[in-house]
């Protein structure tokens, strides 16, 4: 994988169409996907705020999350674009949750994001944008889905680092969300199924404003990400 493949590839997604309105979505990728390929590589959220974001020299990543929300909203538009327009990638960028340093791979990586542990498989599907309706409903809906998937990673790994699974267990289950717009708003169904009975165990439901704010998603994503371990732990419980 050379440098100028890395190259055109990213060319092609800032400026594609579904970046065509993310000017500093644009700044923030190319940013990070040219540090990457330096020796001297530094992606530390106070650079990237200051060099990518331009927020100036007194910016406190302590203080201010811009950083860190518009990760959120890179990987979701970077799903968005893998998942429309640029299908047929042969390289694909990604970043990954906790991480500021851009991952190339294949093109034809599946896009379902799956968690393994000892005796634990856990599925959560793609996010289909087309349903939530326009912007901003569409965005908010993207960026909560991101968010939902860096929450199931951390309460994952944190409560199975305290939880004992017997060998015996298995379980696989499946998180999906759907999204539609509604009267000024978004609302978002979050599913959680048991893969090998195809049995819906829980579902969760957030009504969100169109516009609404950062932290008010990201609270959204700590329920739905909670809901769904606690169904987690009850089925190994009941397993062991």
């Amino acid at each position: 994988m050379t440098t100028d493949l890395i190259g055109s590839a990213l060319d092609r997604v800032v400026h594609s169409k579904t970046f065509s309105r993310s000017r500093s979505l644009q700044d923030f990728l190319t940013f990070i996907v040219t540090q990457s390929l330096e020796p001297d590589q530094n992606l530390k959220e106070y650079r990237i705020g200051v060099d990518a974001l331009k927020r100036g020299g007194a910016f406190d990543p302590a203080a201010n999350s811009i950083v860190r929300v518009q990760a959120y909203r890179l990987r979701a538009k970077l799903a968005d674009y893998y998942q429309h327009e640029g299908q047929a990638e042969g390289l694909r960028i990604d970043l990954e949750p906790g991480s500021y340093t851009p991952v190339i791979r294949d093109g034809a990586v599946a896009m379902l994001r799956s968690f393994r542990f000892p005796g634990v498989a856990f599925d959560f599907l793609p996010f289909d944008s087309s349903s939530a309706g326009p912007s901003p409903a569409a965005d908010n809906a993207a960026l909560l889905h991101a968010m939902v998937s860096d929450q199931v990673d951390l309460v994952l790994r944190a409560g199975l680092k305290h939880r004992h699974v017997p060998r015996s267990a298995r379980a696989h289950l499946q998180l999906e969300i759907r999204a539609r717009s509604s009267a000024g708003g978004l609302r978002t169904i979050a599913y959680l199924s048991d893969v090998e009975s195809n049995w819906l165990i829980a579902s969760h439901a957030t009504s969100l404003a169109g516009d609404a704010p950062a932290t008010e998603l990201e609270h959204a994503a700590i329920e739905i990400a909670s809901v769904a371990w606690q169904k987690l732990d009850a089925l190994l419980l009941c397993n062991g």
